[in-house]
């Protein structure tokens, strides 16, 4: 997990944006089903799994200072829970006490899409869209993302950026072809 967060790209372009949405009402949805009394939808739900099983600290440590400045205000905030979860996952002992198994892969997809976010005024900033956090806990009864493949997001991207602006965005914010 650490590698794989290590390796992200957090720089935002914006034209994911539509797809990035969407991810997060899906961590939203399976990070609701755990009653861990968290105000935030960002908690460590390791902890409040399983509070003997955490990440070794050399790996939160090594994932904090190695990303990029401009995924910092995100990142550095969940990357320890993501490690904490995975670290759960691995031990042996562990029975996974809820459905979806793992609430925490649509954030990373969404970070491996197109980088980070940061929130302001209680919405998560995702260039081109913002998700309120408010009321993140009513998401739990949502029907869940029927598929994260990326042909899927990608046409998510297309139709929310046609909706927006009257045109498919680039990575530059320029039309496409």
């Amino acid at each position: 997990m650490a590698e794989r967060l290590l390796a992200i790209d957090y720089r935002r372009h914006g034209d994911k944006s539509w797809s990035k949405a969407a991810l997060l009402g899906e961590y939203f949805r399976r990070a609701a089903a755990y009653d861990c009394g968290s105000r935030t939808p960002f908690f460590d739900i390791a902890l409040c799994v399983d509070p003997s099983i955490r990440a070794a600290q050399q790996y939160v440590d090594s994932v904090v200072e190695g990303v990029h400045p401009q995924g910092r205000s995100a990142i550095t905030t969940v990357a320890p829970f993501m490690l904490h979860w995975a670290a759960l996952r691995a031990d042996p002992s562990f029975v996974m006490p809820l459905e979806p198994a793992d609430p925490f892969e649509p954030l990373i997809l969404m970070f491996e899409r197109d980088g980070g976010f940061h929130t302001e005024n209680g919405e998560v900033n995702l260039e081109y869209r913002a998700v309120p956090m408010r009321r993140w806990r009513e998401r739990s009864g949502a029907a869940p993302m029927p598929s994260f493949a990326p042909e899927v997001l990608d046409e998510i991207d297309r139709a929310g950026s046609l909706k927006q602006f009257g045109y498919v965005m680039g990575p530059d914010g320029k039309p496409v072809g």
